[in-house]
């Protein structure tokens, strides 16, 4: 535009020079041709060198306008960069502060999850007990004050604590000691052996009522599944003749090689247990229906659900376990010809001796017959009554969960079993076994203040 608009301009100035020297040569007769031309020649000179001038001008002006330019433009490249630059690291100090941040809640949120998790320190973490019962008092006991607490010898003591080591030894760690296993062992026998609750235990062994309740369904499920595979086995052949042999040789009734029978022992009623009470009177018991050898040995049981009993204690003779018939058939054989005593309310079997039934008119062998049979079920009488006599947690209502009261009663079965093998003794006191009486339906039970006050008066006299 600006070359254009100069070029017009001298354009336009050129040619009224050129005319107007015509002009005047015109005018001029004085003057030649050839001043004429050569006045030409040095104004078109002129006005080249002129033009050369005004170009180079031209030319030097838009080079410093180019430079004025790209100066302008660098120093708007500059800013732009520098304005970038900044808003980069803007950006790069809030995404910083927000990586920090997040970090700050990461561990807040860690630090809070493990606080969660971690077990925390409790403000005491054991409540303090006097152990002194057991640590001098019991330790000091003579054989007979053994016992009379824990209803089996210092060697069956000693056996028990050996054999069930795997199952019952726990390890001590940097939060507290565990409990010893004599200690494990004597608690769950003192819960056996007596009717008291938890508490009372607790109290005399100076641990928690729930170290007693676990420890006591640690143990029996250590002798159920170490203890019973020994101890409450079927007979062999050999054993078969040698129960037939004591039988023949004490009652007078060939090929006899146990007695039946069952006992009770009361529960509270379960929660989700639908059967009604008959009558309103009586109560809830699990039945132990099991097989008693000539010695006094339980070579068999068998426990099903809870049925009532009414005030007499008498239950409806039947089989426990619908597969009892076929194990005593196993045993028994159809061909071996041996026999179990029960009364006369079982189901009738062919392995099975019942007395004839009193109807005022039996013969006299019938009769001898009742009374060798009546003689041979006095063995379980006499087994059942050592049973409850030495564990007396069977005769008193015994309020845990059904299986665990399942695993006591058979627990004491094979301890019963393992202290007649041993030949411990039964002291003639424990064989006055209460039968539990019913009250509004419901057996009695010793209360917690009961069984303290019956603690304060035991260490008492153990003081003196």
């Amino acid at each position: 535009m600006f070359r254009r608009r100069n070029g017009a301009k001298d354009g336009f100035a050129f040619t009224s020079s050129v005319f107007m020297l015509m002009s005047v040569s015109a005018g001029s007769s004085t003057m030649e041709p050839e001043a004429c031309a050569g006045l030409l020649f040095s104004f078109l000179s002129w006005y080249k060198l002129r033009q050369e001038q005004r170009d180079q001008q031209v030319e030097t002006e838009r080079r410093r306008r180019r430079r004025l330019v790209a100066a302008a433009r660098r120093r708007r490249l500059e800013r732009l960069r520098e304005e970038w630059r900044r808003r980069e690291t803007r950006c790069r100090r809030r995404r910083l502060r927000r990586f920090r941040a997040h970090d700050t809640w990461m561990k807040a949120i860690s630090h809070y999850y493990l606080r969660n998790r971690m077990r925390r320190r409790p403000k005491v973490w054991f409540y303090p007990r006097s152990s002194d019962w057991w640590e001098n008092t019991a330790a000091a006991f003579t054989d007979d004050q053994w016992l009379q607490h824990f209803r089996v010898s210092r060697k069956t003591f000693s056996y028990i604590c050996t054999t069930l080591r795997p199952q019952l030894k726990r390890q001590d760690t940097t939060y507290r000691l565990c409990i010893p296993l004599q200690k494990r062992v004597a608690l769950a026998l003192y819960k056996l052996a007596n009717p008291c609750d938890y508490k009372t235990v607790a109290d005399l062994f100076a641990v928690g009522v729930a170290s007693v309740c676990r420890c006591v369904h640690e143990f029996c499920r250590a002798v159920i599944q170490v203890l019973k595979p020994q101890l409450v086995v079927a007979p062999n052949h050999a054993g078969l003749a040698e129960m037939a042999d004591h039988f023949y040789q004490t009652y007078g009734i060939p090929q006899c090689i146990g007695v039946i029978d069952s006992i009770h022992i009361p529960i509270i009623r379960p929660p989700h247990y639908q059967s009604e009470q008959p009558n309103g009177d009586g109560y809830l018991a699990i039945v132990l229906q099991a097989v008693v050898d000539g010695k006094g040995i339980l070579w068999d049981l068998s426990m099903g659900c809870p049925r009532w009993v009414n005030e007499s204690g008498e239950v409806e003779q039947s089989w426990v376990c619908d597969d009892f018939p076929c194990r005593m058939l196993n045993i028994c054989g159809t061909d071996s010809g041996h026999f179990i005593i029960g009364s006369a309310q079982y189901p009738a079997q062919n392995w099975l001796l019942k007395p004839y039934p009193d109807t005022g008119w039996l013969s006299a062998e019938q009769e001898l017959f009742n009374t060798q049979i009546s003689a041979a079920h006095g063995v379980a009488e006499h087994a059942f009554g050592r049973l409850k006599g030495r564990w007396k947690c069977l005769s008193k209502r015994n309020d845990c969960n059904i299986e665990v009261v399942k695993d006591m009663v058979e627990t004491c079965c094979v301890l019963h079993n393992l202290c007649e093998k041993n030949t411990d003794a039964f002291l003639p006191e424990w064989k006055t076994v209460d039968q539990p009486q019913p009250l509004n339906g419901k057996p009695q039970r010793e209360s917690e203040s009961d069984s303290w006050l019956a603690l304060q008066q035991f260490m008492q006299d153990n003081a003196q």
